[in-house]
């Protein structure tokens, strides 16, 4: 009955002894990679659940650059339309300016500003982004969209000619979700989408009748000059508008930024808790199953030792 005692003593200590090696030796891999486990065969499950988290890291990785990408493309936008309206308010001072006071030198000194208000404006109307695109192209991004030469023939402007698109360019900025990045200015060239209004061409037709050397029938009179104002004004409320759609699409992408770096951060650390190792608790397990395995070897050699010695008595 002793021997068959003992005999199972043996076995479960040697079991138990084994088991202890191996968790240390389990653990002192953690601890030296820093990872819970070095293949798949080890865990399965955890393994499942950081590819999914890896799939799913990589697709929003994606969204956060494509919102980086819309962010940058509005951002860029809303600096040339706060431009645009700026010179369109100087060219409107001018022309108001001029209502006021019809002298010779004023004519003049106006329409040569407004010349350059005119040209200040066709080019913010034709802007590349840093890549090279064309902003307010519609999604013909790689064609000029507004060509207008100016220098009409008294009493007449140069009418302008669109060469882009009417549809815009969207980014998809999170599943199902879909921001617009550009805009066109037809509104606006259009003064507020009047019929046979062309700001381009009200601007070059005001710089062009407004020099004293124009002949005396070309000059403008004040109800032309009001008109020349209206259609100023009638262009900033349709940017307001552009302004103002903008604005909201930044507002609408900054709250989605955060919303997408919070959850990356909530994926990417749980991805590290399934893949790195808590060396702190690893080190305190080592140091038990240590003590533990140190212990179970003392009393398996004494068993061991007085087991013999009862035996050969």
């Amino acid at each position: 009955m002793m021997r068959i005692d003992s005999m199972t003593f043996y076995t479960t200590s040697l079991l138990g002894i084994r088991d202890n090696q191996a968790s240390i030796a389990r653990l002192s891999e953690q601890i030296a990679t820093g990872r819970n486990f070095l293949a798949p065969k080890d865990d399965p499950l955890a393994t499942q659940k950081i590819l999914d988290l890896g799939d799913r890291l990589a697709t929003r990785a994606q969204y956060a650059a494509n919102q980086t990408k819309a962010e940058i493309a509005l951002n860029y936008e809303s600096t040339v339309l706060n431009e645009f309206e700026s010179a369109l308010r100087r060219a409107r001072g001018l022309l108001v300016g001029v209502s006021n006071n019809f002298d010779a030198a004023t004519r003049d000194g106006h329409a040569q500003q407004l010349r350059g208000v005119f040209n200040q404006l066709l080019d913010l109307a034709n802007t590349r982004d840093p890549s090279g695109n064309y902003i307010f192209a519609g999604d013909r991004t790689t064609t000029r969209p507004y060509d207008n030469p100016g220098g009409g023939i008294p009493p007449a402007g140069t009418a302008s000619t669109f060469n882009g698109s009417a549809s815009t360019r969207a980014m998809e900025v999170d599943p199902g979700r879909r921001v617009q990045i550009n805009d066109n200015l037809n509104t606006v060239i259009q003064a507020g989408g009047g019929a046979g209004v062309d700001l381009l061409q009200t601007l070059d037709e005001a710089s062009v009748r407004l020099p004293v050397s124009v002949p005396p029938g070309a000059v403008p009179d004040q109800a032309t000059l009001d008109g020349y104002v209206q259609t100023l004004d009638a262009a900033l409320t349709a940017l307001s508008r552009i302004q103002h759609r903008v604005a909201g699409a930044r507002t609408e992408l900054a709250d989605l930024m955060v919303t997408t770096k919070g959850l990356q951060t909530l994926e990417q650390n749980a991805l590290s808790d399934l893949i790195l190792v808590d060396q702190a608790s690893a080190i305190m397990s080592l140091q038990t199953r240590q003590t533990t395995l140190e212990a179970a070897q003392r009393a398996y050699a004494l068993t061991s030792g007085l087991s013999l010695f009862n035996f050969l008595g």
